[in-house]
């Protein structure tokens, strides 16, 4: 019997990201904030039982995105059939409302909606630490978008702890630039860096700003945020200081960008503000998304 199950996959916002080493076996290890905001793509997931894995993707919304075996859901899709060792059918639908290749985990947050609902609609559900474990094989951010919230982000993205995030206030997100290769820009960052021969030790700045979003001295909190590839990415791509500036002119109260970009983000105290900037945004031929925080864990709600 078919049944279906519809998820939807939260972007994801940077409030602080650094790398701080480099493992024997090429990993970077990073220390940071991420936390899930309302932006999202809806997927729909269908699962059909069977003897042999079949996969199947459809989308809509972004033409470029590849619907074949590549696809980070239908690899979710296939490995977690495979580590519950079951054969089925999986049907995938994707609405994609999320920029690609931007910082924002669109294609991670996709795979971890694939892997929620196929748990979901399993007669033997395996939960959700094993389904960051198998997340983990997909991609760094996808066990953080498994869980969802705010989260401190810490190993390759796999250690995560739950903390006080964002709330109360109004986020704009924009994307103009092309989309940037992580690879790529961690490639930068070792050239800086010298291949991160010494470690890096982000440890006071990171308790500081969990220590502001728990007593909600958010203030303070925009004054910590920080993300090491940001310099990297404006050298390339004039778009993340021109948003910045924009929003920062419509009253951000801070704008900065997430993940290894081009996107950014900008915090906003009022609704009104908010729209105005996407207005403004809109103007000068450039999407703003308006959203909002989301703080809690997916599987405690």
């Amino acid at each position: 019997m078919k049944r279906a199950k519809t998820e939807l996959a939260y972007a994801k916002i940077n409030l602080f990201l650094d790398v701080i080493a480099k493992r024997d076996d090429g990993y970077h290890l990073i220390d940071g904030i991420m936390q899930n905001v309302t932006l999202s793509d809806r997927v729909n997931v269908a699962f059909e039982p069977s003897e042999e894995i079949e996969i199947s993707l459809t989308s809509s919304g972004n033409p470029a995105m590849p619907t074949d075996a590549t696809n980070l859901a239908c690899r979710a899709a296939k490995l977690y059939l495979e580590t519950v060792g079951r054969g089925g059918k999986v049907i995938v639908n994707i609405e994609k409302k999320i920029p690609a290749a931007a910082g924002l985990a669109g294609g991670s947050a996709d795979a971890a909606a694939v892997l929620r609902a196929l748990d979901a609609l399993s007669d033997e559900p395996i939960g959700v630490e094993e389904l960051c474990r198998i997340g983990a094989k997909l991609g760094a951010d996808v066990p953080f978008c498994v869980r969802g919230g705010a989260m401190r982000t810490q190993g390759i993205g796999d250690v995560l702890t739950p903390c006080a995030g964002l709330s109360d206030c109004f986020i704009v997100i924009a994307c103009a630039g092309n989309g940037v290769s992580t690879p790529w820009a961690f490639d930068k960052l070792d050239l800086i860096f010298n291949g991160f021969s010494e470690p890096r030790n982000s440890e006071k700045k990171v308790e500081k700003l969990l220590h502001a979003l728990q007593i909600r001295d958010f203030r303070s909190a925009y004054a910590t945020f920080e993300n090491v590839f940001e310099s990297v990415i404006s050298e390339i791509d004039p778009s993340v200081d021109r948003i910045k500036t924009i929003m920062v002119g419509a009253g951000a109260v801070r704008a900065m960008m997430s993940g290894s970009g081009p996107s950014v983000f900008g915090v906003f105290g009022n609704e009104s503000a908010a729209r105005a900037a996407c207005e403004k945004l809109e103007k000068v031929g450039i999407k703003g998304h308006f959203c909002r925080p989301i703080t809690k864990e997916f599987f405690a709600r």
